[in-house]
């Protein structure tokens, strides 16, 4: 009966031993596996009471993950702000271009140029080569705010398509968890290693797109929040948001492009809890950014208040003087006035002027024969109040505007840079916690080795044991 027992035992062993070898082996297999944790063998202890017949030993007991819940949603914290800081980026660079802060493209140069062009003007009133460098800078002006404007408008649709695309992703990713939560509840809630490295990659690609929110329920199903509050996979049911475009009802701007919204499931706007990912940065620029500087329906945007505010005032002025024969002065520049938005994209030279009806003269009194020239080549840097946008002078308001993208981009690029490394060291935390040691798991299979090689030993022993009792009872 001993040795009968001993067998068992031992047979019993050599199989946990076994088990604890293919947990291992998958390890190793799966070590470069996205989403995948490494798996720890148990061994369970057999009751001992040599009185009943119970020999003890070991056998085989359900392996344990070494995943860390607390990590994962580190990790998933750190893509959100990696996405978020990302898509801001990349489109804050493309915006970038249009203010050129040396002053030697865009804008700046052109109204640069302008005004020197009405400073030369003014030394020679009647030079008709500076009155038609006047016409060719005040048309190379007009260029480049339509080239601005066109900018801005593909960096809007770039951005509109972009926020459609992730979108997308996030409800195809959502289906994914779905089939998670269905193959758990087929499976009874059982922990299957394979759906739980797909199901953890996925939650780490969802939360680069959005900031979400995973909560695992008692039936082994998952739960995902947008937000904390927008709900997009609760059991087997997926709830999709959309994206859409409308402005305001009665806007100031009715020409001017509508703000980026999310929609979820019931049709409710949710925009204000995207906070995160690709999706957050994306809104950012798209509702706050772009706006700001192109116009939206309640508000013109700082590249039209600039176009509107040097058409006007140069006009103005010209209008005010005479030309070398005593007649009224032209309008340079010409834009579409049925909405704010549409000045810069519209704004050009006035195809009835010539050289010859620019008015330099301000009839005074006193008279002065350069007055009104002079004045204009003065214009970007005047402070009187009907020349001032919000207080600050053309070129200083342009400025402004220049150091505010240029600080928008540039805390973009390092918050990537930063978030990067956060997202870098937070995997590295996760791995050192539940990633897969191919030198420990190596060592551990030499372990197992030599105990299956032990226990081998053990039951030849035992079996040579047995054939000489029976040859003793023969």
């Amino acid at each position: 009966m001993g040795l009968f027992a001993n067998l068992q035992s031992s047979l019993n062993a050599l199989d946990a031993f076994q088990q604890s070898l293919t947990v291992a082996q998958n390890n190793v297999s799966n070590s470069s596996t996205p989403g995948y944790a490494a798996q720890l063998a148990t061994l369970d202890a057999l009751p001992f009471q040599l009185q009943t017949g119970l020999a003890g030993g070991v056998q085989a007991g359900t392996p344990q993950s070494t995943r860390d819940e607390y990590l994962e949603q580190a990790v998933r914290y750190q893509q959100s702000n990696l996405g978020s800081y990302t898509a801001q980026s990349q489109a804050l660079n493309q915006i970038q271009s249009i203010f050129d802060a040396t002053g030697q493209t865009g804008i700046v140069a052109a109204l640069n140029n302008l005004s020197q062009s009405f400073s030369a003007w003014s030394a020679s009133p009647d030079s008709a080569a500076a009155q038609q460098n006047v016409l060719t800078s005040a048309q190379d002006l007009g260029t480049s705010f339509q080239q601005a404007a066109a900018t801005l408008s593909s960096v809007t649709s770039n951005v509109n398509s972009n926020i459609d695309s992730t979108v997308s992703q996030i409800n195809t990713l959502a289906a994914q968890v779905v089939n998670y939560n269905l193959q758990q509840a087929q499976q009874g809630g059982t922990a299957d290693t394979g759906l739980d490295a797909n199901l953890h990659s996925t939650l780490e690609t969802l939360s680069g797109l959005a900031g979400i929110t995973a909560r695992f329920e008692s039936d082994g199903s998952v739960t995902l929040l947008m937000g904390g509050q927008t709900p997009l996979v609760i059991g087997t049911h997926q709830y999709s948001i959309q994206s859409s475009y409308s402005g305001t009802a009665n806007p100031v701007n009715p020409d001017a492009p509508p703000d980026a919204h999310i929609v979820d499931a019931n049709g409710q706007d949710v925009t204000a809890t995207v906070v995160g990912g690709t999706l957050g940065g994306l809104l950012t620029v798209r509702n706050t950014v772009l706006p700001s500087l192109q116009g939206d329906s309640t508000q013109d945007g700082a590249l039209n208040q600039i176009a509107k505010k040097v058409a006007d005032r140069v006009n103005q002025l010209l209008a005010s003087g005479t030309d070398s024969n005593g007649n009224a002065g032209t309008a340079l520049f010409t834009y579409d006035t049925t909405s704010g938005a549409n000045t810069a994209r519209s704004l050009a030279i006035n195809p009835n002027i010539t050289t010859n009806t620019l008015a330099a003269q301000d009839p005074g009194p006193p008279q002065v024969a350069n007055g009104i020239a002079l004045t204009l080549s003065n214009l970007g840097n005047s402070t009187a109040s009907t020349d001032t946008i919000d207080g600050k002078s053309i070129l200083d308001f342009l400025n402004a505007q220049t150091q505010t993208i240029g600080q928008q981009a540039s805390d973009a690029s390092s918050g990537q840079t930063v978030a990067q490394q956060a997202v870098t060291q937070a995997q590295a935390l996760r791995t050192q916690k539940s990633g897969v040691s191919l030198d420990g798991e190596a060592v551990e299979i030499m372990d197992l080795q030599r105990s299956y090689q032990a226990m081998s030993k053990m039951i030849t022993v035992i079996d040579g044991l047995t054939d000489t009792l029976i040859n003793m009872v023969q």
